[in-house]
């Protein structure tokens, strides 16, 4: 299967990226696609189930021009930016569910092999796509006289055709209807679940070259994604000195002015911890995090640092942390050890209500095209399940309230897998039995436990790329916040190499920073600023 939606094509698809390998794996696929609707949430959790399966991943999107869907897989990594770019252009437009031009189709189209019912000139990166049986003969034969391939392109949007139903539910929270009134038009396309290869091929025998096609198409787009490798940030730095030597005289005029003199002491944890950062190319990271400090000093937002940073004495010395670490004889390893592979976590703390101003400096200085808060995914639980489906099935609203006030809004933890491997308890057993005749929304509700619900904000994580940021990662705006955020979760952020930064909003330092101003403002004389005060 090259064309599937999974949960990410958001309440359109209902298998989860892994779950998708797993049925690929189960049948004996040697490749699947994934290719969801506007999104690539997806993406790294597919390819890495994938690799964990010893399956190819073939990475796509689906978009929609005025003449009807398209899927469009990457042959490349070429391929995958210009998935990132064509996805982020269109999300962040000022309508993002609004069909995508040609020309704007055409700018992103290089290392993209497209698939559609109809011509849209990529010359030999197009085929036909056949993706039902009863239009397949009169396709093929359009395509014969166009000179263009077909191939079977049988769309997946659940696993069981049983779960049908719940896709018009899905289908019905999304556009805001309800199952009774919602048109057929809207749905899946019929039979859009996860046939396996023999069903395929007796479908379709009489079209043995679009069958073959599949695998042609697989092999096209064999490439790997760069997970793993470390995509540090560009910083500013004196001309004539690389980042490493720009560090250590940083590092060395701080420890300067906190210790007075630099004993041997100092000079050998200075060198070890430059040498150990250099190794690892982590130099950028210090510099911006430090960068970000002062201007936060300058502007008078109060900050603090927390975490292993405070065990690295570059750090301190840099003015990131406050703690002493040889005083206080703390490990740098702790914090940092050639085992690592991974960018370090320097956590800091402001005021929540001046942060805004230092995330504002650091998309003026790094570059807004290089710059976007991280998003997280936002799943179903059993309060947000049931109140949407509830919604879906035509509820009154009180009533669907009164069913979700009887859940608990802290229920995590209690409705995980149990330890000793039996399925948890259901969170609307008690409700079943309360409410016997709406036994349907119960089932669909559980159903959609934990499948994404919407994308927003990450608390506090901001990410700085070498370049465009769209070469890396697509991006999007953030729902009520008209902040551009990143359409992968942390997780799938980290994987690509990019760097995380983590500016996280405190109401305590907020109340701290105001303490402090009106103890300025009422002694002028003995404070110059109300960071002097802290």
């Amino acid at each position: 299967h090259l064309t599937t939606l999974s949960a990410f094509s958001l309440q359109e698809g209902l298998m989860t990226p892994t779950e998708l390998v797993q049925a690929a794996k189960a049948c004996g696929m040697s490749a699947i696609g994934l290719t969801d609707h506007h999104l690539l949430t997806g993406t790294i959790e597919f390819v890495k189930a994938c690799k964990d399966a010893d399956i190819q991943p073939v990475i796509g999107l689906e978009i929609d021009l005025e003449q009807g869907p398209l899927q469009l897989l990457a042959t490349s990594t070429v391929g995958w930016s210009n998935l990132c770019r064509l996805s982020s252009v269109l999300a962040l437009s000022d309508h993002p569910d609004a069909p995508c031009s040609l020309e704007t189709l055409f700018q992103y189209s290089k290392d993209l092999i497209a698939l559609c019912e109809n011509s849209q000139g990529f010359e030999d990166r197009l085929y036909i796509s056949l993706r039902k049986v009863s239009s397949a003969g009169s396709l093929t034969e359009q395509a014969r006289k166009l000179g263009l391939p077909t191939v079977v392109a049988h769309p997946v949007y659940y696993q069981t055709p049983e779960q049908a139903r719940l896709q018009k539910t899905l289908a019905a929270i999304r556009l805001n209807q309800t199952v009774t009134t919602i048109s057929q038009t809207v749905l899946a396309p019929a039979g859009a679940w996860f046939m396996p290869p023999h069903i395929i091929k007796e479908h379709y025998k009489e079209f043995p070259e679009a069958l073959q096609a599949t695998i042609e198409i697989a092999e096209r787009c064999r490439f790997d994604l760069p997970l793993g490798k470390s995509q540090m940030p560009v910083v500013p730095l004196p001309e004539g000195l690389t980042a490493a030597q720009h560090l250590r005289d940083k590092a060395t005029a701080g420890a300067k002015e906190i210790y007075g003199e630099i004993t041997t002491q100092i000079q050998t944890r200075l060198d070890h911890e430059l040498e150990v950062i250099s190794h690892m190319g982590f130099e950028p990271i210090f510099l911006i995090v430090e960068d970000i400090l002062n201007f936060a000093r300058e502007t008078g937002v109060p900050y603090s640092s927390r975490g292993s940073a405070a065990s690295s004495l570059v750090a301190h010395c840099l003015g990131i942390t406050s703690p002493d670490p040889l005083r206080l004889n703390l490990y740098f390893e702790r914090f940092l050890n050639p085992a690592r592979v991974t960018p370090p976590d320097i956590d800091t703390d402001l005021c929540s209500r001046r942060r805004d101003s230092v995330i504002q400096h650091v998309f003026d200085t790094y570059g807004a095209d290089k710059v976007a808060m991280v998003g997280t995914i936002n799943r179903y639980r059993p309060r947000s399940a049931l109140g949407d489906v509830a919604k879906a099935y035509g509820l009154e609203p009180a009533k669907v309230r009164e069913l979700a006030n009887q859940l608990p809004h802290a229920w995590w933890a209690r409705f995980e897998d149990s330890e000793d491997g039996e399925d948890a308890p259901s969170p609307f057993a008690d409700l079943r039995t309360a409410y016997p005749a709406y036994q349907s929304i119960f089932d669909d509700a559980e159903a959609i436990l934990k499948l994404p619900r919407h994308l927003s904000m990450h608390p506090g994580g901001v990410i700085v790329s070498p370049g465009a940021l769209t070469d890396f990662v697509p991006v999007m705006n953030s729902g009520g916040k008209g902040v551009v955020i990143t359409q992968l979760d942390l997780d799938s952020v980290e994987a690509l190499g990019l760097v995380k930064i983590d500016l996280l909003g405190i109401r305590g330092l907020t109340v701290v920073g105001d303490v402090a101003e009106f103890v300025q403002q009422s002694k002028p004389e003995q404070y110059a600023t109300p960071l002097s005060v802290l």
